[in-house]
């Protein structure tokens, strides 16, 4: 009885072993248990090292205050920019009004006499800095337009804000 009672369990312990090595065994359960967390493993690696080249683009920052801006606004030069039905058809142009003077955004000759005028503003007072009141409708590549020229003109900062209604 005792030498059966052995080959039993040596026959099941074959069996046992067998089915480790077996797909849908202990290992292979084991190891696809695993890869979902392999896989999070790559990806978030992968998005670390993708991140840093995602963030960087190129434009120009713009920090806007936390408070309306009649609360602290300082004394500088003032620009506006409205869009107006160019004709009938429904085309739109982009208008700066500043020191009295009217400029098309679209239009490159204008926008050169533009910057010199802005040049030479800043020429006869020491305001660096220059307040763009934008309507709403006005297209933010104009804003950005309007932005560079007033960079290259020499201004430190362009402050925006939305025109009152």
């Amino acid at each position: 009885m005792l030498m059966s009672e052995r080959k039993e369990s040596w026959s099941r312990q074959i069996r046992r072993h067998r089915s480790v090595y077996r797909f849908g065994g202990v290992w292979a359960r084991t190891l696809l248990g695993a890869v979902p967390w392999v896989n999070a493993v790559v990806l978030v690696v992968l998005l670390l090292a993708v991140h840093g080249q995602l963030v960087v683009t190129p434009g120009v920052a713009f920090d806007l205050p936390r408070a309306p801006l009649r609360e602290g606004a300082r004394r500088s030069l003032t620009a506006l920019m409205i869009v107006v039905p160019r004709d009938t058809s429904g085309n739109e142009e982009t208008l700066i009004f500043f020191d009295d003077d009217r400029y098309v955004s679209q239009d490159e000759d204008q926008m050169a006499m533009l910057a010199e005028r802005l040049r030479n503003r800043m020429a006869l007072g020491r305001s660096r800095e220059l307040l763009l009141l934008a309507d709403k409708r006005v297209p933010h590549g104009d804003v950005m337009r309007f932005v560079n020229v007033a960079r290259e003109a020499g201004m430190r900062q362009v402050n925006v804000a939305e025109k009152p209604e």
